[in-house]
């Protein structure tokens, strides 16, 4: 989108970032704390028990804050370039209405009127 002279954005690079973005979420998703996660009785130990329950707890709070943040910013990407191919559309049309309009003799303004 542009012609590299002034503001350019990559509506391509934008989606695929935000594709990238979600299914990058995905394959997260399959990675559950819960299947690495074991019963305090087979750690051994109370204090290394009591350590692995707190981060295998604070792990799931991250990966469902990471989620959670991810999925906005997956949706905030690909909208953003659903709004830049929108706005790209509407300055096209118009643009072309007024063109046209300089090239048709009997519009008010033409080249004839």
């Amino acid at each position: 989108m542009g012609d590299g002279t002034g503001f350019h954005v990559d509506v391509d690079a934008l989606k695929a970032a935000g594709v990238g973005m979600a299914e990058l979420l995905g394959m997260l998703d399959e990675l559950k704390v819960e299947d690495i996660d074991c019963d305090r009785k087979f750690v051994g130990h109370k204090g290394l028990a009591d350590a692995y329950e707190s981060f295998t707890s604070r792990w799931n709070v991250g990966v469902s804050n990471l989620t959670e943040d991810g999925q906005e910013l997956s949706r905030r990407l690909v909208d953003a370039a659903g709004a830049y191919i929108e706005a790209d559309k509407q300055h096209r049309h118009n643009l072309t209405g007024i063109l046209d309009g300089i090239n048709d003799p009997a519009a008010p303004g033409g080249a004839g009127g």
